[in-house]
């Protein structure tokens, strides 16, 4: 299959958290991604390679918006990515812009009002008011939640792209727990036609409390895997 046929990039499953990239920057995009893009998700898979016995309600991926890239796992929507060049000869991801698109495309009663604040060396913050389950009708709840990258890598081919990123995600209305530790993999293939198509796999793990850590030993215990399109609405000058 596709993901057999392209090498993974290696990363260190807890980097160090000085590498000075908890937003992410580091990560470098192909020049031609620069632009934004209409991106349509179509599930594939979602496999528990740890059996049931290792899924919990605490696992990323099973509560709402417990991940901030697939925030509601199952649902197909379009959203937009944005890319823009960094200044010194690179293309970054816009996370200011794609991480509202990302969670409202997924999620129609998430509310963003204002843009994620990016903090150096912790990471984004996204705020966004939704409605919690217990809640008294037409009450929302303010939400801040930080993405913070561990680490990240990529490799760049002439026609593709694919990278890998370590993701922990904090929920301040949950904490102390709240903490969701996923890995993105990012697949993509460039067409001739000006579209891109591509592969997004994202696999959650346990925290240190749940019961079945020491069990799953590393490895993860959630693997969703979507399908993606990507159309270019509007591209960079």
């Amino acid at each position: 299959g596709f993901w057999d046929t392209r090498p993974e990039p290696e990363i260190k499953w807890l980097p160090l958290l000085n590498e000075g990239d908890a937003c992410g920057d580091k990560l470098q995009y192909p020049s031609w991604l620069e632009g934004t893009w209409e991106v349509a998700y179509k599930k594939q898979e979602v496999k528990f390679p740890k059996g049931w016995g290792f899924a919990s309600t605490s696992m990323p991926g099973f509560g709402m918006a417990s991940i901030l890239r697939l925030p509601n796992v199952g649902n197909e929507p379009r959203a937009r990515w944005s890319f823009v060049a960094d200044g010194g000869g690179g293309v970054r991801a816009d996370w200011e812009s794609m991480l509202p698109s990302i969670l409202q495309s997924f999620w129609d009663k998430a509310y963003v009002s204002t843009a994620p604040l990016k903090i150096p060396g912790v990471g984004w913050v996204l705020t966004y008011k939704s409605k919690l389950w217990d809640a008294p009708k037409g009450s929302l709840t303010e939400r801040n939640v930080t993405s913070t990258w561990l680490g990240s890598d990529s490799l760049e081919e002439a026609q593709g792209f694919s990278s890998v990123e370590w993701i922990r995600q904090r929920d301040s209305l949950d904490a102390p727990d709240g903490v969701y530790d996923y890995k993105v993999l990012t697949a993509l293939q460039r067409g001739s036609n000006g579209t891109v198509s591509g592969l997004l796999r994202v696999a959650g793990f346990l925290q240190p409390l749940d019961d079945a850590y020491i069990e799953a030993n590393g490895e993860p215990v959630a693997v969703y895997d979507y399908s993606l399109d990507l159309k270019p609405p509007f591209r960079a000058a």
